[in-house]
């Protein structure tokens, strides 16, 4: 799981830290830097596939010209906050510690590699500048990495050479030597790389797919396999008809997978009375519902979620049904879910656990965007004892609580991390 981020210098982030939880709600008003969220972790995930740091930022194009990775909105130009040359992004996750700080102040060469580094616990497995034992980058064609000291050794640890395009995580991962930091570095890229984005289109989820095809595209692809799949284990149908049931008004007792001509299944709703409606007739929120719940439930999908409004479609007298649904899931299927919304009712169905992870994203004046939790806000308990915290949220109140409540000194609550 991911425990906490950093982003210094990325995007609206001047510097901000953000504790995540198996399910972190982000609120915020329109532009106040959600967006900018999604940006950071897909930066982290495309470390994770090992792409160059100019696809990560841009685009990436497979055999045939087909687009297989779009990268961050505004590419390289827009990545680092406006006045920076370079950005930095650092996760915590499984008693792991990793950095990566990309320089982008020559267009000309693309980005590259200004520091990176991978921890465990306290120690450092590798780093680029290891405070206790520098590192000399005067190769101006690599970056210099120091491993620590080895068995009785004494004096300097050793010191590699990696190329400044690519993430030296996903470098030594594909090398031979340095064990101990490359079992390390393997988790971490597992966990980078399940990390999924889902922006549901319900026009995608209306096509057919092919039996087998077991993974949920981004857009909702082949929900219709995904689903069998998931049916094929009788209790895992029974539990999703149920859930169906709750948060929709149809009276839907079965699925059924019904192939054309050239074999692919298109997903059918079968009601109590017989009739049945299949994806093409669904409603868009049902749709949304069944691809939220199918990528939870896949086991070949990914075990991290971000959700761009991921109650879009779902009727608000269902919110909270939605809410203990995917808080279920979470604790049953150990999976994260990270999901931005605008709707404040959303907050009012949050468990405690939830709650202590809600995050709200504000701008301050023209100091960037800022993150606070929003169970750290002044008084929230005391308030809530007589007052809705959806409605708080509807009013502005949350905004003004965190904007009145900051330091005098704008700068203690975005230092830097170590």
């Amino acid at each position: 799981m991911l425990e906490k981020l950093y982003l210094g210098h990325f995007k609206s982030f001047e510097g901000a830290e953000l504790e995540l939880g198996q399910l972190t709600l982000i609120v915020g008003t329109n532009a106040s830097g959600k967006s900018n969220l999604r940006d950071a972790l897909r930066v982290l995930h495309g470390v994770g596939l090992g792409y160059p740091l100019a696809e990560i930022l841009g685009e990436k194009y497979g055999p045939g010209g087909i687009l297989t990775w779009r990268g961050i909105r505004g590419g390289a130009r827009e990545a680092a906050t406006f006045g920076h040359t370079q950005f930095r992004i650092d996760c915590w996750l499984n008693q792991a510690y990793y950095s990566i700080t990309i320089d982008l102040s020559n267009p000309a060469t693309g980005p590259k590699l200004a520091n990176e580094w991978l921890y465990a616990g306290q120690t450092y497995l590798w780093d680029s500048s290891p405070e206790d034992d520098p590192v000399d980058q005067h190769n101006e064609h690599a970056l210099r990495v120091r491993f620590p000291r080895g068995g009785s050794h004494r004096g300097h640890g050793p010191v590699s050479n990696y190329a400044l395009n690519r993430p030296v995580l996903t470098q030594i991962a594909e090398g031979r030597e340095h064990a101990a930091a490359k079992k390390v570095g393997d988790s971490v890229i597992e966990v980078l790389q399940s990390i999924r984005f889902l922006d549901l289109d319900p026009d995608a989820m209306r096509v057919p797919s092919q039996p087998g095809q077991v993974i949920l595209g981004d857009r909702g692809e082949n929900l219709s396999s995904v689903l069998q799949a998931i049916c094929n284990d009788t209790q895992r149908r029974l539990t999703l008809l149920e859930w169906l049931r709750a948060l929709t008004p149809m009276d839907a007792v079965d699925f059924e997978f019904i192939p054309d001509f050239s074999g692919r299944v298109l997903l059918h709703l079968v009601e109590s009375s017989g009739a049945r409606v299949s994806a093409v007739s669904a409603s868009d929120g049902t749709l949304r519902f069944l691809a939220l719940i199918a990528a939870l439930l896949s086991p070949d999908s990914g075990r991290i979620y971000f959700f761009e409004e991921f109650d879009n479609g779902i009727h608000p007298t269902r919110l909270h049904l939605l809410l203990q649904l995917v808080q279920q899931v979470c604790k049953q299927e150990a999976v994260q879910v990270i999901g931005t919304t605008h709707n404040p009712a959303m907050l009012a169905f949050l468990e405690e656990d939830a709650l202590n992870h809600a995050l709200l994203v504000y701008r301050h004046d023209a100091s960037g965007s800022r993150v606070r939790k929003i169970a750290d806000l002044p008084d929230l308990r005391e308030i809530l004892k007589t007052q809705d915290l959806g409605r708080l949220h509807a009013t502005g109140w949350l905004e003004n609580a965190a904007i009145f409540s900051e330091p005098d000194d704008d700068d203690a609550d975005t230092e830097e991390v170590g």
